[in-house]
């Protein structure tokens, strides 16, 4: 379906979701972009029901390239999600700050690797008096403790966990005032449902000239990682990112990368991986041109990636993925028929008493 022009494409999902599948609060519009030029790339089994269906879709943006849980979490699941009482925080809090400082004080200097390709624009080890840096998703605050000991000003944003504002700044939401020289976001995007306007926020909060460090999960190199759940998995990471649709959200925001990213990063202890996708970029006034064909590289990995799984239903290898889902519902809902139907003959007692 790549092929036909957008306007069939468009009329033939509305007619799909109308006819074979919808998914439920399926979303019909890119988050990032808002675009309606979406398409299928997997089925993704719900962890919970959703308006009585457990299937939906990891979706994919032909306008700007992301890739997306489909439905998207709510703005009050999310919350819940992220409170320090919720799934989330309640397993990220540390009760004690002695176990914090011990760490702290094993901290090599692997932590400032990431920040070498402007090293000498912004050493960030030894930076100028008065830069400040704003640690967007800070957690327990390691790497803002490691750019306090420099001689950064500090400040942080974090919902789920407490810990860092012991020693540094919190925020509640990103300013408004072009306030940073440094703004770190690292394993914060594939978490956030709307990333273009997260970008837009942290530009308007960077001075020109000042630099963001972007890190998730990379999803064009799924074909070699395989660690799909990592990469997306609509529970926690709810958005994945390749390389060009990375590069084209934040052109669209204000940013201009500064290199490309190194096709492997280092993982702590001398390990490696190619899961990660890491990127500086520099907050600039003048427009950037987002990248040409940005979904190309999205569909290319997910095809690679579904190459090398042997069984795959024909109705998927052939990417009718609407007709699998409605397949998916039908035999679930089956074996829950199936399953009350033998607890109400009792047989779901005596099975249980048969085991060992």
């Amino acid at each position: 379906m790549g092929s036909l022009p957008g306007e069939i494409r468009g009329a033939l999902r509305s007619a799909s979701r109308a006819l074979i599948y919808r998914a439920p609060r399926e979303s019909e519009r890119c988050p990032a972009c808002g675009s309606q030029r979406l398409y299928e790339l997997d089925l993704l089994s719900l962890r919970h029901a959703i308006e009585g269906s457990r299937t939906g879709f990891v979706s994919g943006c032909d306008e700007c390239g992301l890739v997306f849980s489909n439905p998207q979490p709510t703005p009050e699941e999310q919350d819940r999600f992220y409170s320090p009482d919720g799934e989330w925080g309640s397993r990220r809090n540390v009760p004690d700050l002695t176990i914090v400082q011990a760490h702290d004080d094993r901290r090599g200097k692997s932590w400032s690797w990431p920040f070498e390709a402007i090293r000498a624009e912004l050493p960030v080890t030894a930076p100028p008096p008065g830069m400040k840096v704003l640690d967007f998703g800070c957690a327990d605050g390691k790497l803002l403790d490691a750019l306090q000991d420099c001689g950064w000003e500090t400040w942080g944003i974090e919902s789920a966990v407490d810990t860092a504002f012991v020693r540094h700044r919190r925020l509640d939401a990103v300013p408004g005032a072009a306030t940073f020289d440094l703004i770190v976001a690292n394993h914060v995007f594939e978490h956030v449902t709307d990333p273009l306007g997260l970008l837009r926020e942290l530009a308007g909060a960077c001075r020109v000239g000042g630099y963001l460090h972007v890190g998730v999960p990379r999803f064009d190199t799924l074909p070699d990682h395989r660690d799909y759940k990592y990469v997306i998995n609509g529970r926690a990471h709810v958005t994945a990112y390749t390389w060009p649709c990375l590069q084209g959200l934040l052109a669209r925001a204000g940013w201009q990368p500064v290199a490309p990213p190194p096709d492997r990063v280092s993982k702590g202890q001398g390990r490696q991986t190619s899961a990660r996708l890491r990127v500086l970029a520099r907050r600039v006034a003048e427009r950037v041109e987002p990248m040409p064909s940005p979904a190309r590289a999205a569909r290319a990995a997910m095809s690679r990636y579904h190459a090398d799984i042997p069984g795959r239903p024909l109705v998927e290898r052939l990417g009718l993925y609407r007709l699998a889902a409605r397949r998916a519902e039908a035999r679930r809902r089956e074996a829950i028929r199936l399953r009350k139907k033998k607890w109400g003959r009792g047989s779901f007692v005596e099975d249980t008493r048969s085991r060992p």
